[in-house]
């Protein structure tokens, strides 16, 4: 089980390092402060596009908006096997 998981976070830390070739924009930032809800919102505007930069949910958000979905990355870079074991887990919140 170890290896499936160690193979699952370097596929999501890939997934991830993919946001550093789109560059980061006031407009998708301001996109991303909009879906937010109140406190989340007031508190990620207030710390500004710089810091936020590295907010992994604003990450998920720029690459979904660049039609960079996760679930649709790891299907085609995991196994059949390592991705039915994140699809089984993701819904209990383990991974």
């Amino acid at each position: 089980m170890d290896e499936i998981l160690l193979r699952i976070g370097k596929a999501i830390k890939d997934y991830y390092n993919q946001v550093n070739t789109l560059g980061k924009t006031e407009e998708e930032f301001s996109l991303w402060i909009e879906s937010l809800e109140e406190p989340m919102k007031s508190n990620f505007k207030s710390k500004g596009l710089e810091y936020c930069k590295t907010v992994l949910n604003f990450q998920r958000f720029k690459l979904e908006l660049h039609d960079f979905g996760m679930d649709e990355y790891l299907k085609n870079n995991l196994t059949e096997e390592d991705f039915s074991y994140y699809i089984a887990y993701l819904s209990l919140n383990i991974l």
